[in-house]
């Protein structure tokens, strides 16, 4: 059966995962990227580096964002939502880390993790562990979601 999550279902997906699909669009591009995110009072937090994603945002700070729980082909949720992009700073920019280290921290691989196993590191990124994070808010300004059971 198809349908559409209710308003607190739709809060429920976006605080229960913290992988999603920010789709942005500047220049005559239109761009798609996986990010890790926390969600808190309606807006979804996260940071990054310099790159083509935050070229496009800066040009076009309106966006969108989606995210999926699936648990078979036939059993699945699935949230697109829009808003701003929103740089932050200072205190704001501190509050959001620490929501995101919060939240994300417990996931990393632990001393008995294997590293080799999680790929391939680009030597074409810049750590988002340095000083030259970006870190930013978008503010939802609308929700939608759909279902099958």
């Amino acid at each position: 059966m198809l349908g559409e999550l209710s308003t607190s279902e739709i809060e429920s997906v976006l605080a229960n995962n913290v992988v999603g699909r920010l789709g942005v669009q500047a220049d005559g591009k239109v761009y798609i990227v996986p990010v890790t995110y926390v969600y808190a009072g309606g807006a979804i937090y996260g940071h990054t580096t310099e790159g083509l994603k935050i070229d496009l945002l800066r040009k076009n700070p309106q966006c969108c964002f989606e995210v999926d729980e699936i648990q078979t082909i036939a059993d699945w949720q699935s949230i697109m939502a829009w808003g701003r992009f929103e740089e932050l700073q200072g205190v704001e920019a501190a509050d959001a880390l620490e929501k995101i280290s919060a939240k994300l921290l417990p996931m990393f691989p632990g001393e008995t993790s294997h590293p080799s196993r999680m790929g391939p590191t680009s030597s074409g990124r810049t750590s988002t562990q340095s000083g030259n994070s970006i870190v930013y808010r978008i503010v939802l300004t609308e929700k939608t979601g759909r279902y099958e059971r």
